[in-house]
């Protein structure tokens, strides 16, 4: 029994609605951190239009979908 070796047909590893409520709650803080950032660029270079705020913020959503996509294939190859 001490040199039984373990059942290798479990997948060890994290839930996947566990890794993707991580990544829903990295995606929200991106996309906030964008928004943040763009206001406060647009208040530093004076525009009248928030140019810089609805570009860090497309720019945050385009790296969260990334995110999102990047793991959904790493989960998919790990169930082959």
């Amino acid at each position: 029994m001490a040199g039984a070796k373990p059942d290798k047909s479990k997948k060890s590893g994290v839930n996947p609605f566990l890794r993707f409520t991580g990544i829903a709650f990295q995606m929200g803080a991106l996309i906030a951190l964008g928004a943040w950032g763009g206001t406060e660029l647009d208040a530093w270079a004076g525009n009248e239009k928030p140019i810089y705020t609805i570009i860090l913020c497309l720019l945050a959503i385009g790296i969260s979908l990334y995110l999102i996509i990047k793991e959904a294939l790493k989960l998919a190859n790990e169930d082959k």
